[in-house]
């Protein structure tokens, strides 16, 4: 960004510590009046090495690490982490292990969603909205943590399976608070779409385009909502997605409220999915029958070679390169995070906006400084 100014220019730096910002990042504005003629995005403030910390540990206690990534999407990053394992040493979860990934990955996405669309209403002024959205999303991690034993950071995943099975009660628990939480929805997203200051704040503000989306590598519900149907979970199906019946929920807007209204039919979406998972999950074992594989798998030696998988993360397409050299430890471990590129569309989404519009538009984006500064 060009640093000088003209008289009746100036230079406003947001952050990198701010109330508005999910994390620390800088955010340096050019402003003329209140509009943002130029804007420019700085990186770097809570670097964890988490690529160089997986290299260093053994296939085991990463799972652990991937929960850290970003602690909204622990169950996804432990799927991408677990299937780049199991590609390599060509095993397959069974399909019971397969379909309770499933149904706890859509639940770890719709608490995700309900977190992010309540922080952007505070970030708006709808504290409401806010104390609404974490009221449902308390629910959904009690139900994680029937499962998992913890709210936030499961490390649930194994290497062929899943830690535990579902409790026996479980799915008769599950749909009772996500039927609820469907009515609830409906009667959230009417609050939206009547409040005349929601909709002057979010209609048309912020407008993020396919092109732009695309040539960025934006991925997740922001470019849905700018009318590409992307989602690795229909484009490359993984584990039983092929089995479930859903669809890619898009705008073609791709401003504010289209990426708010996206989220939420994805919610709608994941409740139908981990419904249809509960009526088709069949029974038998968690782990591959005939391998050293299952809940408390020794340190044990990958062979060589090399992997590239990815998943639907909440946020996007979360995709991690690995290299074996045959040792009880990754040789190279990569993360493509689906929020690094959504990061770098936000300088261009908010040129020509008003400077009271920068934070409503961030935090439509739904980042999280944490996976990209990894």
């Amino acid at each position: 960004m060009e640093q000088t100014i003209a008289p009746s220019e100036m230079l406003l730096h947001l952050g990198p510590q701010h109330a508005i910002q999910p994390g620390p990042y800088l955010l340096d504005l050019k402003l003329r009046g209140e509009t943002v003629v130029d804007a420019e995005l700085e990186m770097g403030y809570i670097h964890k090495g988490i690529e160089k910390i997986l290299e260093n540990k053994t296939y085991f206690q990463g799972i652990t690490i991937t929960d850290r990534i970003c602690y909204l999407a622990a169950l996804t990053n432990n799927e991408v982490f677990c299937n780049c394992v199991e590609k390599l040493v060509g095993i397959e979860p069974p399909q019971r292990a397969q379909y309770i990934r499933v149904i706890m990955e859509e639940l770890s996405r719709i608490q995700s969603h309900l977190l992010g669309i309540g922080e952007f209403s505070t970030d708006l002024g709808f504290v409401t909205m806010f104390l609404y959205m974490i009221r449902e999303r308390e629910e959904v991690l009690s139900l994680i943590d029937m499962v998992t034993g913890s709210r936030i950071t499961h490390s649930y995943l194994r290497f062929g399976g899943v830690r535990e099975d579902l409790p026996e009660d479980f799915a008769e628990r599950a749909m009772s608070v996500l039927n609820e939480i469907k009515k609830k929805l409906d009667e959230h997203e009417d609050l939206y779409n009547t409040d005349k200051i929601y909709l002057q704040r979010t209609v048309g503000v912020g407008v993020l385009t396919a092109k732009i989306a695309s040539d960025l590598g934006v991925s997740g519900p922001p470019l849905r909502a700018a009318g590409v149907a992307f989602d690795i979970r229909k484009n490359e199906p993984y584990l039983v997605y092929n089995d479930l019946d859903f669809k890619v929920c898009t705008e073609k807007e791709g401003d504010i409220f289209a990426r708010i209204k996206v989220r939420l039919d994805e919610i709608r979406e994941s409740i139908y999915i981990i419904e249809q998972a509960f009526d088709q999950i069949p029974q038998g074992p968690l782990f591959p029958v005939g391998t050293p594989y299952g809940r408390r798998t020794p340190v044990m030696r990958v062979p060589a070679g090399e992997v590239f998988c990815r998943v639907e993360d909440p946020r996007g397409e979360m995709g991690m390169y690995m290299i074996s050299d045959g040792s009880d430890k990754p040789y190279r471990v990569k993360i493509r995070g689906p929020v690094f590129p959504t990061m770098q569309a936000l300088p261009p989404l908010i040129k020509g906006t008003y400077v009271a519009d920068v934070a409503a538009i961030a935090a439509s984006m739904d980042g999280c400084t944490s996976e990209a500064d990894r």
